[in-house]
């Protein structure tokens, strides 16, 4: 993978489930029931997270929708692939809470469960970081050139002779960029210049798939993320 990180958006259609989380918070019975019942949606590449909550307070007080809405950002961070998730919308739509058993730190704990749980149902797209290239160098090894930046997925802009140089410019994935400066050296017997810069994100080629390691129990494993956070709320 790339030095740059490769990112996911929201995709699917409006999404709207109920997600239910029940622990044992020690008391030697269930708790309580946190029920959430909220929407994921895809927004235009560019637009990052947007949240919205509907829900009542005479349901769910607004000290524990600020608990959810601070928790959001940070489930998006690692998402079904373990890269961060953005462009999408998140809307809470109804929940509750006991006024006896409920515990300020619950939210945290459900809220990365229900976005996973969301997020699975809804797919996501695994977008990968494009560099733009600038590469000049004599016009004899232009169709060379042009032959190593398209073995590299490379996408030809634009091209053109400067007094006795060729000056090229595309954008070639950053995955697969690794080796272009010291091809590029061989190829023009570095006698030529090349320079990249980061451009954009676009989705990866039907089939690609990136996974990263990630950091801590997955909320998908419910009874293994709680058990993880539980301690760690415990400890600290």
């Amino acid at each position: 993978m790339s030095a740059l990180p490769a990112r996911g958006r929201g995709g699917g259609a409006l999404l709207a489930r109920v997600f239910r989380v029940e622990h044992d918070r020690g008391l030697g019975k269930l708790a309580h029931v946190r029920v959430f019942s909220g929407s994921i949606e895809p927004l235009p590449r560019g637009s990052g997270l947007v949240y919205e909550s509907k829900a009542s307070p005479a349901r769910l007080l607004y000290r524990y929708q600020n608990h959810v809405e601070t928790a959001v950002p940070e489930a998006l961070q690692q998402g079904l692939h373990g890269w961060e998730v953005t462009d999408l919308k998140v809307t809470l739509l109804d929940g509750e809470h006991h006024h006896v058993h409920t515990h300020p730190l619950d939210f945290f704990v459900c809220t990365p469960m229900a976005i996973m749980d969301g997020l699975k149902n809804c797919g996501t797209t695994l977008l990968e970081p494009i560099l733009r290239v600038r590469a000049v160098f004599d016009p004899a090894l232009a169709g060379r050139v042009i032959g190593l930046l398209q073995g590299m997925r490379g996408v030809l802009l634009e091209q053109g002779v400067r007094g006795e140089k060729q000056v090229l410019n595309a954008e070639v994935p950053a995955a697969e960029s690794m080796e272009l400066p010291v091809e590029f050296a061989k190829l023009t017997g570095g006698r030529g210049s090349i320079s990249t810069v980061f451009s954009h994100y676009a989705p990866c080629p039907p089939g690609f798939t990136a996974e990263r390691e990630r950091i801590g129990a997955n909320p998908l494993d419910r009874a293994k993320y709680i058990l993880e956070k539980r301690n760690a709320l415990t400890a600290g």
